[in-house]
């Protein structure tokens, strides 16, 4: 797991209003722990952190998009 800090959330959190969850994903670790993590969040969807890694800076690593591609998969069997 990728070690996250208040000021990392601060800078690359996702920027959505209210208490909708802010995860960092400013290296390829945090988008592969968001990833890993993306069905225990409270203020986002699924679909949504994968979105917004796939949109980030890294989502473009061929292990991001390989863990991404895997994500949607495993997701897409359980409905």
């Amino acid at each position: 797991m990728a070690k996250v800090t208040k000021d990392d959330r601060k800078k690359t959190g996702m920027k959505g209003g209210g208490k909708s969850g802010k995860y960092p994903v400013a290296t390829v670790a945090q988008c592969l722990s968001a990833i890993k993590l993306r069905h225990h969040g409270k203020g986002t969807t699924a679909s949504g952190v994968l979105s917004h890694v796939a949109r980030s800076k890294h989502g473009k690593n061929p292990r991001v998009q390989a863990a991404l591609k895997k994500a949607r998969e495993a997701d897409k069997k359980k409905k």
